[in-house]
C-alpha cells in the first residue's frame, strides 16, 4: 500500500491512513458474505508507480468493489453529488468519501466549469506516487458503454508535457455484476441473494503523442473490452 496517505499539498485531499486501512479491511471480510468475485488482470496495476485507472461505471458500489481488490491507496475524482452537505447523512457520506480519497474540483457545485488550476489538483495523486481512479462516463451507464466525458486524454496529455513524463500508464478496467447490489431489503441478508461480481483489469494503456480526441478514443475502445469480458463472467 502507498506510503502517501496523508493529506496531500492540495487541502481537498483529505485521504486519512487509519479510515481507509479499516474501510478496506472491513470490506473485504465482508463482501464474501454478499458475492462471489472474480478478479482478473491484477498484475496490471503497478506495484509502486502512479497510474490512472479509467473504469467503466455501473452502480454506485464500483468504487467499492475496485478498492476492495486493489492493494494500493486509491484516490477517485467523483462526481459534484458525492459531496452534497444539505442533510446530516450526506455531511456524514461526504465526510467518510473525502476520507477515503474521493475529491472533485468542484466540490460546491456552482457549475463554473474546469479551469486550469483545476489539472493541478487532478493531478496532485499522481505527482504523490498514487493511483487515480476516474469515470470517464462522468457518471453511471448500465448495460452499455456511455459517451465519455471531455478531459480524460487531455489530462493525460496535459500530465506529460508538464512533467515529462509521458510514460504514466492509464489502466482500462470494468466491474460487472449478475445483478445490482444491495437493491432489495433480502439483500442485505448474508448468502441469501449472493450475486456474482467481476473486475476485469487490462493491460496499460500510454500516451504517444496523438489528439487528446484520439487517445480518449483508444481508452474507450480497451474499456469496452473489459466490460464485453466482466459481463461475460457474470453471466457464465
Amino acid at each position: 500500500m502507498d506510503k502517501q496517505l496523508e493529506k496531500g499539498p492540495n487541502s481537498s485531499l483529505e485521504i486519512n491512513k487509519l479510515i481507509y486501512h479499516i474501510s478496506r479491511k472491513l470490506c473485504y471480510q465482508i463482501l464474501p458474505l454478499y458475492f462471489a468475485s472474480k478478479i482478473i488482470g491484477k498484475e496490471n496495476i503497478p506495484i509502486k508507480e502512479p497510474a490512472i485507472l479509467a473504469s467503466k461505471h455501473t452502480y454506485w458500489f464500483d468504487l467499492v468493489t475496485t478498492a476492495c481488490h486493489i492493494d494500493r491507496t486509491i484516490y477517485t475524482f467523483a462526481k459534484t453529488a458525492y459531496f452534497d452537505r444539505t442533510t446530516m447523512i450526506n455531511r456524514l457520506r461526504r465526510w467518510w468519501f473525502k476520507k477515503m480519497g474521493a475529491f472533485n474540483v468542484n466540490e460546491n457545485g456552482d457549475q463554473i466549469g474546469l479551469r486550469p488550476s483545476d489539472i493541478d489538483l487532478i493531478l496532485e495523486p499522481l505527482k504523490m506516487g498514487s493511483l487515480l481512479l476516474i469515470y470517464p462516463e462522468g457518471t453511471r451507464v448500465e448495460g452499455r458503454i456511455g459517451k465519455f466525458e471531455k478531459g480524460l486524454g487531455a489530462t493525460v496529455r496535459m500530465q506529460a508535457e508538464k512533467n515529462g513524463h509521458p510514460r504514466l500508464p492509464v489502466i482500462p478496467m470494468s466491474p460487472a455484476y449478475s445483478g445490482k447490489p444491495f437493491n432489495s431489503r433480502s439483500s442485505y441478508i448474508p448468502f441469501w441473494e449472493r450475486i456474482k461480481v467481476a473486475l476485469v483489469i487490462g493491460k496499460p494503456i500510454y500516451y504517444n503523442g496523438e489528439t487528446s480526441r484520439e487517445f480518449t478514443q483508444r481508452i474507450k475502445e480497451k474499456i469496452t473490452e473489459c466490460y464485453l469480458s466482466a459481463e461475460a463472467l457474470v453471466n457464465a
